[in-house]
């Protein structure tokens, strides 16, 4: 998800632009309560449509009322920017230099925990995802310019793949690790890359995964695609039964000095829908297409 980030504001249209980011940003991809978020979003829609198409006296009251405007503004820009810095600490590393070869170490030991954790959980990983995407990194070295991005793709797909992991999935199917933007496009102060990864999991199991993922404090990570299929084979149409037929009228009025007629008997009870799909323990195949935000320290720290 997009959030605009200005630093300054300069007119109130902005301003409601860069809340209605923030609020954006806290609400959906951090997993807030989406009813609440809804809410905000749409008190914040109508106060800039209506500041933004009316006339403003140049009257000490309006005066204040527009220093209130950028004041709440600014507060939200300034919390936003300080949860940004947070996962722009997780780019930075511990700020040391990695060079190729220490790249290649990150990868076989991220390759042998993911193994390991699997292992202990009784899961499965598939050769698709046994190299965690990074392949061609385990006997070849990455180039030197790539090598801080390809880190911080691996730490991003090695927590993803251990939190589908941790929360049961039994197989870990496939991890696709996508090429890294041209040069000109690393020069800016923030940029997605790109990865893939595909699981098997309890559907009931899937919406903890996914909510952990977009909540992860570490990783800027945001899912841009989605796709679940069912592993089981959906069951056939239930046969059709009639309805029993009523009991039919008598021909002629009833015998008023006759024995009390039988008692009818109870209606049978009405058929019950059973649930052939959706239960909560099916398997579903799903596949993620995901992005990772990397900060750039140069231009962060500019």
């Amino acid at each position: 998800m997009n959030i605009s980030e200005n630093k300054r504001v300069l007119a109130l249209s902005a301003a409601f632009l860069v809340l209605f980011g923030g609020i954006a940003y806290h609400g959906y991809s951090r997993s807030c309560d989406f009813k609440a978020a809804q809410a905000e979003l749409t008190e914040i829609e109508e106060a800039f449509d209506g500041y933004s198409s009316a006339d403003f006296a140049p009257t000490s009251e309006n005066l204040k009322s527009l220093r209130d405007a950028f004041e709440k503004v600014s507060k939200v820009n300034k919390d936003l920017q300080a949860d940004m810095e947070k996962y722009a600490v997780a780019c930075y590393g511990d700020g040391k230099a990695i060079k190729p070869g220490d790249f290649q170490n990150e990868v076989r030991q991220a390759i042998a925990r993911v193994a390991a954790l699997a292992s202990n959980a009784g899961a499965k990983v598939s050769n698709p995802a046994a190299d965690l995407g990074m392949a061609q990194f385990k006997n070849a070295l990455a180039m030197e310019k790539d090598v801080i991005y390809r880190s911080f793709q691996l730490k991003a797909v090695e927590k993803v793949a251990s939190i589908i992991l941790e929360a049961g999935a039994p197989v870990l199917d496939k991890v696709f690790c996508a090429p890294l933007p041209e040069d000109d496009a690393r020069k800016a102060a923030s940029f997605p890359l790109d990865f893939e990864v595909a699981f098997n999991a309890k559907r009931g199991q899937l919406p903890g995964i996914l909510n952990k993922i977009v909540a992860d404090r570490d990783f800027f990570l945001t899912i841009t695609g989605v796709s679940v299929v069912n592993q089981s084979t959906l069951p056939g149409i239930d046969a059709y039964t009639a309805p029993g037929a009523e009991a039919a009228a008598p021909a002629t009025g009833d015998d008023l000095t006759g024995a009390a007629p039988a008692e009818a008997p109870a209606p049978a009870a009405k058929p019950v829908a059973t649930r052939k799909t959706g239960d909560p323990n099916e398997t579903v195949r799903v596949h993620l297409i995901m992005q990772v935000n990397f900060f750039n320290p140069a231009k962060a720290k500019s």
